[in-house]
């Protein structure tokens, strides 16, 4: 039987016959043999019988001239394909221009036939059409956890693996599966990494360099659309991008992990470009407050969605690990709860464990650096990592703001937790009990620290950097080496502060650089207030009276 030549355990054992299974029901790696012998007589038999299998095949190919594609209808291939196409179609040379579209090697634009590719594509899910020929997608050992690990240290907590091929294992399905990949791993070869080789390099694209994305998610079911549009639109190679979400904390009638764990296999073969089209950018929720928002901010949202794509748009990820366990918050998720200040110690604590959970179990040799992302950002340049990439920082964050409706001014600072520190601040911090946690942005807690969201030009430059102390969670690009030092997202109070902003003054204690970026602005959707819908429904009835 033919071995399977991907050397990831992403794609997980598919042949029996791979494992020697005795009496007693322990599997065993068989391991390759390196000759064998045979005689006349054998000989013989062999040819009859490869003479009758070759026979048999031919019949059986004649029969089926015309196999479905798994799951996956013609117009979702043709979806699929017509936005990784139509960029080259766009820009293609007179003299025909040849390149890797999406897996698509020496596609000549000027002869390309969707229709011959997807009959070239039977009998394959979405983008196996394409033909996954990335090296970076097998080049590295994908380890899954030890179930019975998990489950007697962490008890609770359910593991996904949805691999680049589409196929999705979980930790209480396919528990033997996963032993025996492990005992694979652990039995054919030991794997040797240098760090150094893995440090991160500020042209991540050129050096290979593979990037751990990580979101937290709690009640998120009515963002993800969002979140996997801004996904997609990511240009860092997506065969270099290891994906890893921790949902945890939901209300018992949200859907955020089974809605996930669709979206996901969706990204993964191919088809999820045709869900989200189906899919509006807005609910009917947000008619009312869309109604007193800036028309070109609209205007740039809807665009930042539209085609025509980058080439790599629809081409899956390397890997997705979607985790699921709790860790006690109870906070609520709406606007006024999750900002009141009495709340934010006890809650930015738990984000911290959070962080620190879901960092530990994702994180591989092979990564260089870690990119946390916020669900809810609703604009943001799809170049945003190799953008923080290029400035060679350790720990580097953009600016964030938020759209406000037109009667509120339009726009406004949104995270207020990347600053610089100042004298005032520590005064106030030697003022304070070892627990208490100091809340940027609120009236009691006057720091008088310069935010880098104060720092922002409409007009200035993208690529300007200032040396920061705390930084924000919404979107934070850090290298790897930052975490295998012991830096983490403290979960108890680290000089007055905890999580991302306990995060950053660690870093910058340990020696690491640690920047942001004052005029690079991702934006936040808008959540209105109570407030803020009080005065939107008064401007209604005063329009129906007039």
């Amino acid at each position: 039987m033919k071995k399977n030549t991907n050397s990831s355990t992403d794609s997980l054992p598919k042949y029996e016959d791979d494992y020697i299974t005795s009496d007693e029901n322990k599997s065993a790696w068989k391991g390759k043999k390196k000759s064998f012998f045979i005689n006349k007589k054998s000989k013989k038999r062999a040819i009859i019988a490869i003479f009758i299998f070759v026979f048999v095949t031919l019949m059986i190919s004649i029969l089926y001239k015309s196999p479905h594609v798994e799951n996956i209808g013609n117009k979702e291939i043709l979806n699929t394909i017509n936005h990784l196409i139509q960029p080259l179609r766009n820009n293609a040379n007179t003299d025909g221009y040849k390149s890797n579209i999406g897996g698509l090697n020496d596609i000549n634009s000027d002869e390309f036939d969707i229709e011959t590719l997807i009959n070239d594509s039977k009998n394959k899910k979405g983008l196996y059409a394409l033909g996954l020929t990335d090296l970076e997608y097998y080049n590295h050992d994908f380890r899954n956890l030890d179930v019975d690990t998990i489950h007697k240290f962490d008890k609770g907590v359910k593991h996904y693996l949805i691999t680049n091929e589409a196929e999705i294992y979980s930790s209480e399905e396919n528990k033997q599966i996963l032993e025996k990949e492990l005992e694979m791993i652990l039995a054919s070869s030991v794997e040797k990494y240098d760090l150094h080789d893995f440090k991160g390099d500020p042209d991540g694209v050129t050096n290979r360099d593979h990037v751990l994305l990580l979101v937290p998610l709690r009640n998120a079911e009515a963002v993800l659309p969002l979140m996997f549009r801004h996904l997609m639109n990511l240009t860092y190679p997506h065969e270099l991008i290891d994906l890893g979400f921790l949902v945890s904390d939901c209300s018992p009638d949200d859907k955020t992990l089974e809605t996930l764990l669709d979206y996901s296999l969706a990204l993964q073969n191919g088809t999820l470009i045709s869900i989200l089209e189906s899919i509006p950018l807005y609910t009917d929720d947000d008619k009312l407050h869309l109604k007193y928002m800036q028309k070109e901010y609209l205007e740039m949202v809807d665009q930042s969605f539209s085609p025509p794509h980058h080439i790599g748009y629809t081409k899956p990820f390397r890997s997705i690990q979607i985790f699921d366990k709790n860790f006690g918050q109870v906070i609520g998720q709406g606007f006024s709860d999750r900002h009141a200040v009495k709340v934010q110690g006890v809650r930015r604590k738990l984000m911290g464990r959070a962080r620190n959970w879901l960092v530990s179990n994702t994180l591989k040799a092979y990564h260089s650096w870690v990119y946390w992302r916020d669900v809810d950002v609703e604009l943001c340049l799809g170049s945003v990592i190799e953008d923080l990439m290029k400035h060679n920082y350790d720990v580097i964050v953009p600016n964030v703001w938020r759209p406000l409706p037109t009667f509120l001014g339009n726009e406004q600072e949104y995270d207020l937790n990347s600053w610089i520190e100042s004298p005032p601040a520590l005064q106030l911090a030697a003022t304070l009990d070892e627990d208490d946690v100091i809340v940027e942005g609120y009236a009691e807690y006057p720091t008088w620290r310069v935010h880098l969201a104060n720092l922002r030009n409409p007009h200035g430059s993208l690529d300007e950097v200032i040396d920061m102390d705390g930084v924000g969670g919404v979107s934070i690009l850090a290298k790897a080496k930052v975490f295998r030092s012991g830096i983490n997202f403290p979960a108890f109070t680290f000089e007055n502060h905890a999580e991302t902003e306990a995060f950053g003054k660690m870093a910058r204690k340990t020696g690491f650089k640690v920047g942001g970026l004052p005029h690079y602005v991702l934006w936040h959707i808008y959540e209105p207030s109570e407030d803020d819908l009080k005065t939107m429904a008064s401007k209604e009835r005063q329009d129906r009276r007039e």
